[in-house]
């Protein structure tokens, strides 16, 4: 009888183990597509580089998963007056596009 109560014990101590171990795995081996790459780092060159390009403020910020490969979005609202919309590539942290968003006549 002693010994069933330690290995009852010892299984329960085990499976615990193993809970914890599958939760934490969970998160630090699953592939994620919805998490963000390494390369969150580069969103503040994108946002220097989109702001060197049109000085203003940045109104919006999206980012954007396209098949593992990460771009954010940024619109800003330029000194000027006028809105661009800014595409930067996150792994390089290179603007790849550009567009003047239309306003309401002013």
């Amino acid at each position: 009888m002693l010994n069933n109560k330690f290995s009852i014990k010892y299984a329960l101590k085990f499976s615990g183990s193993l809970l914890i171990f599958a939760l934490v795995s969970q998160y630090v081996f699953a592939n994620n597509p919805y998490q963000l790459p390494p390369s969150k780092l580069k969103m503040e060159s994108c946002e220097r580089e989109a702001l060197s390009l049109h000085s203003g403020t940045v109104e919006q910020e999206r980012v954007f998963n396209k098949q593992d490969h990460f771009e954010v979005r940024y619109e800003i609202q330029a000194n000027d007056g006028t809105e661009w919309a800014v595409l930067c590539d996150l792994a390089t942290g290179k603007i790849i596009g550009e567009q003047k968003l239309l306003g309401d006549g002013k």
